[in-house]
């Protein structure tokens, strides 16, 4: 008996010196970043919380990793810059170009924006963009329509105003604040119809920039993990109901 109690209070003895070590050991929470005021991609509900299809796609990753982890919603230059500065892990919904593949490695994409141009349907004299020159305009950086912009020297000859949300540049578009709205097809559109803003489109050809998850050049092993947590997510047929039920 006295061995028996000896091994057990041993194997105490042993556990309380490892536990530590296999606590710290857990991988932490991952921290995904996402913008707000961007329906149906990337919003709060009505309770408050991160709600979208980005949001959506991101705890199926974190299911699927096996990782506990946590959407965390901001201001998009906020989210972009919290990612440079690592104190986010990933985000969401991020659209691919060349601007930000400077600073970001990005999975494959899992679906694509078109953007556009929303002006008011009463404002018959805006046709083209041409039509917006020496006029407010609610924009983002590096969106397809201001590569578009600059390509054809008008970007400094219409005033962008950066929002912190599309909700708030619909609004703008609105009370008259700004003639134009440049926002993903599918955003501008909701918005403009719970805001009961009638709106007609310009559009400026974009084919649809393609959508992943980013994440700080470097980190190639996250990387590689939201990559085949996404391919899985295809390959098994759990990633297209999700996309057909928020964009159709």
């Amino acid at each position: 008996m006295r061995r028996i109690l000896q091994f057990i209070w041993a194997a105490c003895c042993l556990w309380l010196v490892l536990a530590p070590a296999v606590v710290s050991a857990e991988e932490p929470p991952l921290k995904c970043g996402m913008a707000r005021g961007y329906p149906p991609y990337q919003y709060l509900d009505a309770q408050g919380q991160p709600a979208g299809l980005d949001a959506e796609v991101a705890r199926l990753v974190f299911a699927r990793l096996g990782a506990t982890g946590r959407v965390l919603p901001g201001d998009w230059d906020d989210v972009v810059a919290s990612l440079r500065l690592g104190r986010l892990d990933f985000v969401c919904g991020m659209e691919i170009n060349p601007d930000r593949e400077h600073f970001f490695a990005f999975t494959a994409p899992y679906y694509s924006r078109k953007v556009v141009v929303f002006v008011r349907r009463d404002e018959t004299g805006f046709k083209t963009v041409e039509d917006l020159v020496g006029k407010a305009v609610a924009g983002d950086r590096h969106s397809f329509v201001e590569h578009y912009l600059k390509e054809r020297g008008l970007l400094d000859a219409i005033r962008i105003i950066r929002t912190k949300t599309k909700d708030q540049s619909m609004r703008l578009l609105k009370d008259g604040t700004v003639v134009a709205v440049i926002a993903p097809l599918a955003v501008g559109r909701l918005l403009a119809h719970r805001q009961g803003v009638p709106v007609r489109v310009i559009d400026v050809g974009d084919p649809g920039s393609p959508v992943g998850f980013a994440v700080e050049k470097g980190n190639d092993i996250l990387l590689k993990r939201l990559e085949n947590a996404l391919e899985e997510l295809k390959r098994e047929g759990v990633l297209q109901p999700v996309l057909d039920r928020w964009l159709h």
